[in-house]
């Protein structure tokens, strides 16, 4: 082969190549344009300030925000809300619809989220949020709180602020005071004890007793309430055993007719409670009482006031606590009903007082067997308008005089009662090795504080008892919990600690 020929020939495999390269490029696929992402868009509606705002069922993936009517009364109520983790950037995608009740509530309700998250909220759907309408989602059940501790606020019969709801502003702004003195943090939730409205739980007497008190409070902080004898109405005086039959004696001086209501009963219309397991504890199937967990805590919330007047319904509750209580492995456990079992200043709990504090002996014989038996540690009561803490106890279910302090009641070093305080501090698991003692706190003197009885004492089963106003904060560790009694002043009145 000559030089023209290869060169020829190299000349036409070069070619070939090329022509196939150049195939191969052209039948390649042409990749898709890129879009860019679209630019967030706020929501934009208005946002409004209802006169009743508040947080129910918070869970560590849920909440619902509840809401009733507008401050502002040229302006209708909201249909909507929106939320997001930035306060400034509520997005679009997050409006949410209400549900509206017969009882003209709306609320909304809020799955998919973060655990121990903060979101922020504008009823109305704008696209920023005031800084006090947030709301901060629970750990996952078994762990702490992101600072360690939770804290709770306890206020029994704080309906009892008379008209002008002096004396429950006063407590409000007591516990305000002590929260700017102990660092700035407010409570994780909020819990009231019954008679939580005054005189007969009219919705009327809600707005007046909860929402114009602490609607700045409730907007952040989750309300979980049990039912007392004046949120039955009957003037605190009714024995019903069913919620059907709520009425009011006589006519409601105090702001006319209650809204056409879901139920007659006021308490079960405005709050939104769980009735089936919804935020942890066992499914009651019915609000009258239920138990919810938040970190590494369990609380249970009993009806003393219709549920327990009623043989077998107040064996239903039992069993029902039972098996919740046995289901739960939390770390600490709290109790709350309105009657409680050891008091003496005001209500006194070895009388029956013609049926009406009947309770108070049936939930002694019933149902602190059944606290000892299953680990609680705490249970806190309103109806005597007092402070009143017990030592910490066991098997004491008769009358004040049976009370035994070398039988009833935890001892220190030197044989007497211990006070849950300094080196007396109480332990979980007691000297006797279980765990099987429970402290005992009256907390009704949210509202007003009173003594029935000229010269009362407390009940001897009470470390320490007075008749003034204030409120309980707790705070809740891994390790350890202490109870703090609150004055309208911000100090802290008595106290203890138990440790586990």
């Amino acid at each position: 082969m000559n030089k023209l020929t290869s060169s020829l020939l190299v000349s036409t495999l070069a070619i070939g190549l090329a022509a196939c390269h150049d195939d191969s490029d052209n039948n390649r696929p042409t990749p898709p344009p890129v879009i860019p992402e679209p630019e967030p868009v706020s929501c934009s509606g208005t946002q409004i300030n209802p006169e009743r705002l508040y947080l129910q069922q918070l869970g560590t993936d849920s909440v619902i925000i509840k809401w009733r009517g507008n401050l502002a009364e040229d302006d209708e109520e909201a249909g909507s809300l929106c939320f997001g983790t930035d306060m400034n950037a509520l997005l679009e995608d997050s409006e949410s619809g209400a549900t509206v009740t017969a009882t003209d509530h709306s609320e909304v309700l809020l799955t998919d989220l973060e655990p121990a998250t903060t979101y922020y909220y504008s009823v109305g759907g704008a696209g920023t949020a005031d800084a006090e309408h947030h709301f901060t989602t629970a750990p996952e059940v078994g762990t702490l709180p992101a600072d360690g501790n939770t804290r709770i606020w306890l206020l029994g019969d704080s309906g009892t602020g008379g008209q002008d709801k002096l004396g429950s502003a006063q407590v409000r702004d007591g516990y305000l005071s002590y929260v700017e003195a102990s660092g700035g943090e407010t409570a994780d939730l909020a819990l009231m004890l019954g008679d939580n409205a005054y005189n007969q739980g009219t919705d009327f007497e809600h707005q007046k007793a909860i929402f114009d008190i602490y609607n700045g409070i409730l907007s952040s902080t989750p309300l979980w309430p049990v039912i007392g004898n004046h949120d039955m109405g009957f003037v605190g005086a009714g024995q019903q055993t069913d919620t059907d039959d709520y009425i009011i004696l006589g006519s409601d001086e105090n702001g006319g007719e209650d809204p056409e209501p879901d139920s007659p009963m006021p308490y079960l219309n405005i709050f939104t409670l769980p009735t089936n397991g919804e935020v942890g504890g066992l499914a009651s199937g019915t609000e009258q009482y239920y138990s919810f967990d938040y970190a590494n805590i369990h609380i249970v919330a009993l009806d003393s006031q219709v549920a327990a007047r009623d043989e077998s319904n107040r064996a239903a509750m039992q069993q029902w606590l039972e098996d919740d209580l046995m289901a739960s492995s939390a770390d600490w456990t709290i109790v709350i009903f309105h009657h409680p079992p050891y008091a003496q200043l005001d209500h006194d709990s070895d009388d029956d007082l013609s049926g009406i504090d009947q309770p108070m002996i049936d939930m002694r014989e019933q149902f602190t067997p059944v606290f000892e038996a299953y680990n609680v540690d705490l249970v806190y009561n309103g109806h005597s308008h007092t402070y009143e803490r017990t030592y910490y106890l066991n098997g004491h279910t008769g009358l004040s005089d049976t009370f035994d302090p070398d039988i009833h009641a935890e001892l220190n070093d030197q044989g007497e009662p211990a006070s849950g305080q300094g080196d007396e501090a109480y332990t979980q698991i007691a000297r006797n090795g279980t765990d099987d003692k429970v402290v005992y706190t009256v907390a009704g003197s949210a509202g007003k504080a009173e003594a029935r009885f000229p010269g009362a004492k407390p009940h001897p089963a009470v470390y320490f008892g007075q008749v003034i106003l204030g409120s309980v904060v707790l705070d809740v560790g891994e390790s350890s919990l202490e109870a703090n009694f609150i004055d309208v002043e911000g100090n802290i009145l008595e106290s203890f600690t138990m440790t586990r």
